[in-house]
């Protein structure tokens, strides 16, 4: 499942659905079947999200899962969350109401019987949310992962123009056939 969110209420990000094209091709070519969307509002992204964990269990223990999402990211309270394109958090408590944990997806798709499963948060640390209340921080919390996970963190800032530098670098090593 591959999601660029670039169209926000309140900003416009540059790379997201230009990157998270750039992921569905590199794994279609890889021999993925990939599930993509754009500018997903906070009931879709819930559903779609749902319904790939439906995907990934029906697979079964061979299966290979991904999940990327390209967007704004924020921590609250050491939790991460990938904002919606409806969110509206003007306070620092509007975050759990109006974005999505990760852990609330990470989680059960840890659970299933597939045999590796992977998400890529692929966020933008400044954000422009939560002018009231606490100021959030930026980046992404650290993860303390489950017994079977692996974490790994690569911040690198982005740019303006079509692709990240992040994205570059990973698009231009050839993929395993």
């Amino acid at each position: 499942m591959v999601i660029g969110n670039d169209e926000y209420k309140s900003t416009k990000l540059a790379t997201p659905a230009n990157d998270a094209g750039l992921v569905a091709n590199a794994l279609t070519a890889a021999g993925f079947t990939v599930t993509g969307a754009r500018n997903l509002d906070q009931a879709t992204l819930r559903e779609s999200v749902r319904e790939f964990l439906g995907q990934v269990a029906a697979a079964g223990p061979d299966a290979v899962a991904v999940i990327y999402l390209a967007g704004f990211g924020v921590q609250f309270a050491g939790e991460n969350y990938y904002v919606p394109v409806d969110a509206d958090l003007a306070r620092d408590v509007d975050v759990p109401l109006q974005a999505v944990r990760i852990s609330d997806f990470a989680q059960p798709l840890a659970a299933l019987p597939a045999g590796v499963k992977i998400v890529i948060l692929d966020a933008a640390r400044q954000s422009p949310f939560a002018q009231g209340g606490e100021p959030l921080a930026s980046g992404l919390a650290l993860v303390d992962p489950a017994p079977a996970w692996r974490s790994r963190s690569m911040p690198l800032r982005g740019r303006s123009g079509r692709r990240s530098p992040a994205r570059m670098a990973r698009t231009r090593r050839r993929l395993p056939k």
